[in-house]
């Protein structure tokens, strides 16, 4: 899996729970409840910018035609973050009302203490929960990065091993041609002989039909 599907499955998951808890809890919570919810839907919206914002930087290092086909959905999600966002904002407005407010202004000072530790805790544990996330990306593209390495170091090995193997072709053919260029001047050489011995041999049986001739004229006359 890619480091950007990586980012595309998380911001998934967060748009699903903060649609939702809009829809659902948040709607139907009111005093502590519904602002302890709200708190937690800002912070998943904040995460899931910045989840939208290291997509767009994953984006520079794709090739062009990745690239291409993977912004139209990137765009796409900020439309979606933006729903959210004034989702969000259209409920709150909605909900709030002046018995809201008194009963807010009217909690003990325990409950307020409850519910801002809670907010608290759950700030601490959203910020954990992104430092891990934020090193299980780093060790990603860590891990990309040497993979990458070993490749490029793979490839550049069986490159040079091509290129010895190309020499070595090299060098065969030219020792091939040497001994074919030696082999015809062999062959011409013999070529000659056989000419030379083809004309003495001519010439030597005409001399003997010659001798024969005059053997037989010197014994007749």
């Amino acid at each position: 899996m890619s480091i950007f599907e990586t980012y595309e499955r998380e911001f998934r998951a967060l748009a699903d729970d903060v649609g939702k808890k809009i829809s659902g809890p948040f709607a139907a919570a009111a005093g502590d409840q519904r602002k302890l919810i709200q708190n937690q839907l800002l912070r998943e919206l904040e995460e899931a910018d910045e989840i939208i914002g290291q997509m767009e930087m994953e984006l520079v290092s794709l090739p062009a035609g990745q690239r291409s086909s993977l912004s139209p959905r990137v765009q796409q999600y900020k439309e979606e973050l933006k729903r959210f966002k004034k989702e969000l904002q259209k409920k709150s407005a909605a909900a709030a009302s002046t018995s809201e407010r008194d009963q807010l202004l009217g909690n003990s000072t325990v409950v307020d203490l409850e519910a801002a530790s809670m907010d608290q805790r759950g700030r601490l544990l959203q910020g954990t929960e992104r430092l891990q996330n934020s090193s299980r990306r780093l060790e990603d593209a860590r891990r990309v990065a040497l993979e990458t390495e070993q490749i490029g170091i793979n490839t550049l090995s069986d490159l040079n091993a091509q290129r010895e193997q190309i020499i070595r072709t090299q060098n065969r053919l030219g020792t091939a041609d040497s001994w074919i260029a030696k082999s015809q001047g062999v062959l011409k050489t013999m070529q000659r002989r056989l000419a030379q011995n083809k004309l003495l041999s001519a010439g030597i049986i005409t001399l003997l039909v010659f001798l024969i001739l005059a053997i037989i004229i010197a014994r007749f006359s």
